[in-house]
């Protein structure tokens, strides 16, 4: 009987033993495959995650990209319209007075004369001619016909030979008065023409040529008043 309880006791021994390994062997495995699943599942969320920056890169480029090309675009919106904006210079040349000035320098406009300058050159190189009493030199800034109004009636002086003829008729001493003493400030300006004194004389630009200028009319009458 002893001898038999011990091989029973034995086999105990040796089934627990191998119940522990198999035990032991279980665990070992079921450690292994929670370990690989957590690494995949690691791995997956950082191939998410690096997706996910990936794809909020490219919409902060692509942002960016839309910003820089609004702000490119408004850049060339406001050159345009400064451009659009800023006025127009006429080009400039050796003759400094055939350069038109801006309308708010031009204090004869109104009467059809663009060239301000020009127009006042013309004006004082006519006084100095009356002043030096050269009637040649007057006549050249006469527009013809010329329109002489007096007292009792009025005459038409078709050329520059006929003027020659009656210049002392024309150009008395009253006249050259107004004409030698008018300050250039002072013209009167409107759509007819530009005035000397009170209305003895009334000068404008020649139709057929806006760069020329000259008398188009004498009131012979005012005077005489």
């Amino acid at each position: 009987m002893p001898k038999k309880h011990e091989s029973d006791n034995h086999k105990m021994s040796r089934r627990l033993s191998l119940t522990a390994i198999l035990l032991t062997l279980t665990f070992v495995a079921l450690t292994g495959c929670g370990q690989d699943n957590n690494t995949d599942t690691s791995d997956v969320g950082n191939s998410t995650s690096k997706i996910e920056n990936k794809a909020g890169d490219k919409q902060s480029g692509s942002a960016q990209s839309d910003k820089a090309a609004k702000e490119s675009e408004s850049a060339e919106n406001s050159s345009t319209d400064a451009q659009k904006s800023a006025p127009s210079v006429p080009a400039t040349s050796s003759d400094t007075s055939s350069t038109a000035p801006n309308a708010s320098q031009n204090p004869f406009e109104v009467a059809g004369i663009q060239d301000p300058k020009a127009f006042l050159n013309t004006f004082k190189a006519l006084q100095k001619a009356v002043a030096d009493n050269d009637k040649e030199k007057v006549a050249d800034y006469i527009l013809y016909p010329l329109r002489v109004n007096d007292v009792e009636k009025s005459l038409t002086i078709p050329n520059k030979k006929d003027f020659m003829a009656k210049y002392d008729q024309i150009f008395t001493d009253a006249i050259r008065e107004a004409l030698v003493n008018q300050k250039t400030d002072e013209l009167f300006v409107n759509y007819q023409g530009v005035m000397v004194g009170s209305g003895e004389l009334w000068l404008r630009r020649a139709t057929d040529n806006p760069k020329h200028f000259g008398v188009f009319s004498i009131n012979l009458e005012t005077v005489a008043n």
